[in-house]
């Protein structure tokens, strides 16, 4: 039931009982450890009494390794298997697809997700081939964090830039505007000036040649202005004023010896 090898070696442990007794610390256990034998210290308690056979590992005791039916009563995964099915009733649904896919992968062989390379792959020696010196590198890509790291020390180090003091512009005081407390709250943001010109009926077309810095004085060119204004889009203007009459009105008042009360300033 043991190979004649391992009967020999357990033969040549047997002349070490008698010292390792004397001096049990020389044992070392090795034997046990290195080859599933009985060691010297074990061996001196069945000097009166036959060595067990279980106390030979397996491998000794498999007599003919391409006759498995010798081994086949000792060999078997029934404590396996149930110690697996009282684990698979115990844990949740995550853990039993898991183990459930394991055991596929060892008992349905043909259903495996590993296969062989196609073809042989030559793992020694250089490649033959011309490759460009980017190809050669065995320098990595970088990853994508590094490329944003990147990207923020950039952007810090563009506006951490300061500007030198020949370029510094000191900020602009902010100008008062006179009387825009008298206009409505909402159309305050929109004026930019105010002038104060001659208080008569031509006050409107005065503030148009002021805010020009043309001078109040030079209110007659206005109303020429508009005059022309009419007469390039007459027909446009008599559609806007809803009639010829209206717009009769309007061109008329513009004239400086015309109608001057009426205010008109488009």
């Amino acid at each position: 039931m043991v190979s004649r090898c391992a009967l020999n070696e357990i033969a040549a442990e047997l002349d070490c009982v008698q010292y390792c007794s004397n001096d049990p610390s020389s044992c070392g256990c090795s034997m046990r450890s290195m080859h599933g034998l009985p060691y010297a210290c074990e061996l001196s308690s069945y000097v009166v009494s036959s060595i067990p056979l279980e106390s030979v590992h397996m491998f000794w005791r498999k007599l003919h390794f391409s006759d498995q039916g010798l081994c086949a009563a000792e060999v078997s995964i029934n404590d396996e298997i149930e110690t697996i099915r009282k684990r698979f009733k115990d844990i949740d649904v995550g853990g039993k697809v898991t183990l459930k896919s394991k055991l596929r992968e060892i008992a349905y062989l043909e259903e495996n997700s590993m296969f062989p390379p196609p073809s042989k792959v030559k793992t020694k020696g250089a490649p033959k081939k011309g490759l460009k010196r980017s190809e050669r590198s065995t320098k990595r890509d970088p990853s994508y964090s590094e490329y944003v790291d990147a990207f923020h020390s950039s952007q810090s180090s563009n506006t951490s830039v300061k500007p030198s003091t020949s370029c510094y512009e000191p900020p602009k005081p902010t100008r008062i505007i006179p009387m825009l407390d008298q206009f409505a709250p909402f159309i305050q943001g929109f004026i930019q000036d105010v002038v104060d010109v001659k208080a008569d009926d031509n006050c409107g077309y005065r503030s148009i040649p002021t805010l020009l810095s043309m001078g109040e004085e030079s209110w007659p060119m206005v109303r020429n202005e508009l005059i022309k204004e009419l007469r390039k889009w007459l027909h446009d203007f008599i559609k806007l004023f809803g009639g010829t009459e209206r717009f009769e009105h309007v061109r008329m008042s513009l004239h400086v010896d015309g109608f001057s009360h009426v205010c008109f300033v488009c």
